[in-house]
């Protein structure tokens, strides 16, 4: 493939995702103010760890897990979307994690649009993955999604306190 958003680029993208990801949880884990919102995030900052260790893994054996042959055309548009979006996602992190939240409800919304972001990263890079590897992507995408639903009941009990 001959632009910029190689499937070796998407696997940067994604280790970059968990990298920032882990940075924010663990600012927002070493400011919380208490053992609810502590344990929150330090559980989300080890599954980003996690997790950028399994993209670490697909890129470091990148041959194992790679299609080279797909079909050009509207896929590339929306990966080059993706990736558009990603840029405008990562640097935000990096801003919120030097900024910080005004409250737990902000920082968890924050949050909760992070792993909405991850979802459409990794579906967009599961287009690149060789079918008998999807298990390991759609692994990650569940945890994911896992994520989202764990904030999104912590924002409910945070609005009814």
């Amino acid at each position: 493939m001959a632009n910029i958003f190689s499937p070796q680029e998407i696997l940067k993208i994604a280790i970059k995702v968990e990298e920032n990801g882990k940075k924010l949880y663990e600012a927002l884990e070493k400011k919380a103010g208490n053992v609810v919102m502590r344990d929150a995030w330090a559980y989300l900052k080890d599954q980003e760890e996690l997790h950028r260790k399994t993209f670490q893994a697909m890129l470091d054996n990148v041959g194992d897990y790679i299609v080279y042959e797909f079909s050009p055309g509207e896929y590339d548009a929306y990966i080059k979307a993706i990736a558009a979006g990603y840029v405008f996602t990562q640097e935000l992190v990096e801003k919120k994690t030097k900024e910080g939240f005004r409250s737990d409800l902000e920082a968890v919304d924050f949050g909760i649009y992070i792993e909405k972001e991850s979802i459409l990263t990794y579906s967009a890079l599961r287009g690149y993955i060789l079918t008998e590897k999807h298990q390991v992507l759609d692994k990650v995408i569940d945890e994911e999604k896992n994520h989202l639903v764990k904030l999104t009941i912590l924002k409910d009990k945070i609005k009814n306190v």
